[in-house]
């Protein structure tokens, strides 16, 4: 029988990575054709074919760069022969770029997005075995319809609930509510447990960039807020304590951010869980929502953060974003 098509589509990041004696520290080097060549079990998996788009470290990655990741994996997805597609990435942002291609890419063939811990120079790099998963996983039929996956470690994670937990050790991801929909071997093959929930797609040609979170802080004050006000950003994320409740200037910054039309999502700094009323002073979460900010649900603010610019390039109106908002969040 003929093996599957999946397309290797490089970005940069650790799993790439090199040291470089001048710069004295390891940068984003070796071409995604150089991982798959370090991989030779690869070419028991599928037939493998390699499209460069980036070759960066993920700090690096740039709202541009991530959003015209889209446009390269609807050109490799177009091919019909094409099963899925694996996306090398940084581990710092990888979070971000999966899930604006979870909500904007709108094809049934998986992509799993993945990268590694270690160095690509080191003597036990995680990489090329990240990558083997990947690409059995890209590979399986059964991942077909599940949106954008991120795989490590031999977890298989939803874009939606992608985190990164922890900057070293090799399982480094987990997710925000739940956990793993999945997991995959050398020798089990692939596995899943759960279909991701709560996906939506919405078309757009372009993201609204300047969407900025802003995190409470004991004592902190509304400078942060007359900032993006003054600026016009596009739109403000709010990470509230507990239960999604700001001190009494982050309350006043919000009025003044809504009063100046600029859309505020109300989430947590929390590790889990989502915001919820019961508090009633000035600052409450409640006092937020009334006052016109959008519930960021179980949304990270990192995501709720992705969701809106995604969301502000489809409509402008209030009503349909908290729709949005509901719907991925929850």
């Amino acid at each position: 029988m003929s093996k599957p098509v999946v397309c290797i589509v490089g970005t940069g990041g650790t799993i790439a990575s090199r040291f470089d004696p001048l710069l004295g520290g390891h940068v984003s080097e070796a071409s995604a054709r150089d991982l798959v060549e370090a991989v030779p079990e690869l070419d028991k998996v599928a037939e493998i074919r390699v499209v460069e788009h980036s070759n960066i470290n993920s700090a690096l990655m740039d709202t541009r760069t991530a959003f015209t990741l889209r446009d390269t994996l609807r050109r490799v997805l177009a091919d019909e022969a094409v099963a899925g597609a694996v996306v090398t990435h940084g581990t710092a942002t990888l979070e971000e770029s999966a899930y604006l291609m979870d909500l904007t890419l709108g094809s049934e063939k998986p992509v799993v997005f993945t990268g590694a811990q270690r160095n690509a120079d080191e003597k036990d790099p995680d990489g090329p075995r990240n990558l083997l998963y990947a690409a059995m996983i890209a590979a399986d039929p059964e991942a077909r319809g599940r949106g954008v996956l991120a795989a490590l470690a031999g977890q298989i994670y939803a874009a939606r609930d992608v985190t990164k937990v922890n900057p070293e050790i090799v399982t480094c991801f987990g997710a925000r509510d739940g956990g793993p929909v999945g997991a995959v071997s050398k020798y089990g093959g692939v596995s899943f447990f759960s279909m991701p929930q709560r996906r939506i797609h919405l078309e757009v040609d372009h993201v609204k960039p300047e969407v900025h979170i802003i995190k409470m802080v004991q004592g902190g004050s509304d400078l942060l807020f007359r900032a993006c006000v003054e600026a016009r950003v596009d739109g403000i994320v709010v990470e509230g304590s507990g239960g999604g409740n700001v001190n009494r200037p982050y309350y006043d910054g919000v009025c003044a951010a809504l009063e100046a039309g600029i859309p505020v999502i109300a989430g947590l700094r929390l590790v889990s869980g989502a915001p919820h009323a019961g508090k009633g002073y000035p600052g409450s979460f409640q006092s937020l929502v009334n006052k016109g900010a959008i519930a960021a649900g179980f949304l990270s603010g990192l995501k709720a953060r992705i969701l809106l610019m995604v969301a502000l390039a489809h409509t402008q109106d209030r009503d349909a974003l908290r729709e949005i908002f509901r719907k991925a969040g929850g």
